[in-house]
Formats: structure tokens, sequence, C-alpha cells
């Protein structure tokens, strides 16, 4: 699908998902955290582009074009794939960078925690040098890792997360302009757990 510039109507239609995917409630409010869980599939093709992307500007880049969106989760479940290119701004460390987003609303919290597990030991057993962290206060559990090594300029890094009966995988794709450091990629990661939080207090129903 190619991807296009925003318009006014593209704005309209933004904040008309918010409000609907929020469904009149309180976005802060805890989700059910039992039973079918507190997340339902909205079928809308605008949801990729009602995230706040705006959390990654410092130091990633900001959005300039909509995202692009495939209605399928790649797990199976009822859920959405996103793409969305960042390009360079005053703040941003980064160039090239593509976040890629996998949110999948599983039928149970039960599954859901089933589903997490299971691929927190795959990646652990299959990437046993991707540095895999766990990340405390994004969802109800977290974890992350990278695909290459620190001292690369070309950053593949990956947040995994479940809250309730929905999970969700952000990937960031992005080229340093120079050698990251510590204190650099902690700011990366730091942009992205932001960047989580509200996505899904974007997609939280009450």
């Amino acid at each position: 699908m190619r991807l296009h510039r925003f318009s006014r109507h593209g704005t309209v239609a933004v904040a008309l998902v918010l409000a609907a995917t929020a469904c009149g409630g309180d976005a802060d409010r805890e989700v059910s955290q039992e039973g079918k869980g507190g997340y339902r599939w909205v079928a809308t093709d605008e949801i990729c582009n009602a995230l706040p992307y705006g959390e990654l500007a410092d130091p990633l880049g900001a959005r300039e074009e909509a995202a692009d969106r495939d209605k399928r989760s790649g797990t199976g479940a009822p859920g959405v794939k996103c793409v969305q290119p960042l390009v360079e701004t005053g703040p941003a460390k980064y160039g090239n960078v593509k976040v890629e987003l996998d949110l999948a609303y599983t039928e149970s919290v039960d599954f859901s925690e089933d589903v997490f597990a299971r691929g927190r030991e795959n990646t652990a057993k299959d990437m046993p040098d991707s540095g895999l962290t766990e990340v405390k206060g994004v969802g109800k559990e977290a974890y992350r890792f990278a695909f290459n090594k620190p001292t690369e300029l070309r950053q593949v890094r990956a947040l995994r997360l479940r809250d309730s009966n929905m999970t969700i995988d952000v990937t960031v794709t992005a080229e340093a302009r120079t050698p990251p450091t510590a204190e650099s990629l902690k700011a990366y990661d730091a942009s992205v757990d932001d960047f989580a939080k509200g996505v899904l207090k974007a997609l939280r129903r009450g």
C-alpha cells in the first residue's frame, strides 16, 4: 500500500478512531486482567494512524506520512500490523527509521499469557546473544531484545509486551549517525517504552 501525506480529513479520521477505541471510558483506567480481558478488536483502516508516534521524535524522528497497514496480525489473532517510517527532525539522532507494530487481540487473558511466555522462551533460546531484558512499567509484562550488536550503526531493537488479552510487538529499525553508546541506546529504548505506553492508552476500552 502506498504511503500518503496527511490531510485535514485524515486528522479528523484519526480523532474519531481514538474516540471509538476509548469507548467513552477513561483511558488511564486499568482494563480487566481476567477472563476475556479488556481489549476488543475494532476493525478500522485508521487504527495505525491513531497511535502516539510523537513519543519517538527524540531521538528517532517524526512521522510525515500515514502508516502502511495490514488488517491481519502476524500471530493469526484478530488485529493489525502497522509500518510507520519516520523522518529526521531537529532532535533526531537516527535516520532511515522504520517502526513496525503487530497488535494482537487474543481470545482471553490466559491465552495471551501462554502465547507471550512461549514467545519469550523461544526468543531466549533462539537468540541467546540478543541481550533479552525484562522491562517494567509497560503493560503487565514486557521484554526487550536486539537483533544486532549494540556497537553497530544499524540498530534493530524489539519490545514485546502483554496487557490483559492484548499482545504488542514493536520493532524499530534505525541507523545512527555515530556509533551508539549506552546512553544513546537508553534514550532509544526509553522513547519506544513511552510510545508503547501511549499505544496501550490509545487502545484501552472502558
